[in-house]
């Protein structure tokens, strides 16, 4: 009897994480309201407020997703769209010079990967996306020690493994 209590907590544990997966941006509807919104995907990364009163939430699907999505929201706080943000467009928003790791964290949510690399005395957060191509690639942007962005560059995504071929050997 104890076993089949067990099962039966097993079953609704993973039926609950079943679900909780099948929250996602592509499936909420223009008009819904920011709580609700928030219920249905959790808490955003991060929220930029506009001039205007209309906000933006950042839902990163990194590591393992390659996308970044803005939401945005009116100044009523309700959602009117969404744009995927890991494309060169989005990504010529990144200023060396003038933007930080706050700054980035709050355009583009949490990364794939964060690297060190101490010879350089920087640190690079890397994004993974598709190009227009459907070719696996990854965003990387440098900082200096200070947090400051160094570069940005574009290479083929590093958890890639198999090496960019149209079919695996």
């Amino acid at each position: 009897m104890k076993i089949l209590k067990t099962i039966k907590i097993c079953a609704l544990s993973m039926s609950a994480l079943i679900l909780a997966g099948c929250a996602h941006p592509d499936l909420i509807d223009v008009g819904t309201p920011e709580n609700a919104v928030l219920t249905e995907l959790g808490m955003p990364d991060s929220k930029m407020t506009q001039p205007d009163g209309s906000f933006i939430l950042v839902y990163s699907m990194q590591p393992f997703g390659q996308e970044v999505y803005w939401m945005r929201f009116d100044k009523n706080g309700n959602y009117v769209g969404k744009e995927k943000t890991m494309n060169e467009d989005h990504f010529k928003l990144v200023i060396p010079g003038k933007h930080t790791k706050a700054d980035v964290y709050q355009m583009f949510g949490h990364c794939a990967q964060e690297y060190e690399f101490k010879l350089q005395d920087q640190t690079a957060f890397m994004y993974r996306f598709n190009d227009i191509g459907g070719m696996d690639m990854a965003f990387w942007v440098q900082f200096d020690l200070n947090g400051v962005v160094t570069e940005t560059a574009v290479t083929q995504d590093p958890w890639d493994h198999d090496g960019g071929w149209l079919f695996s050997l």
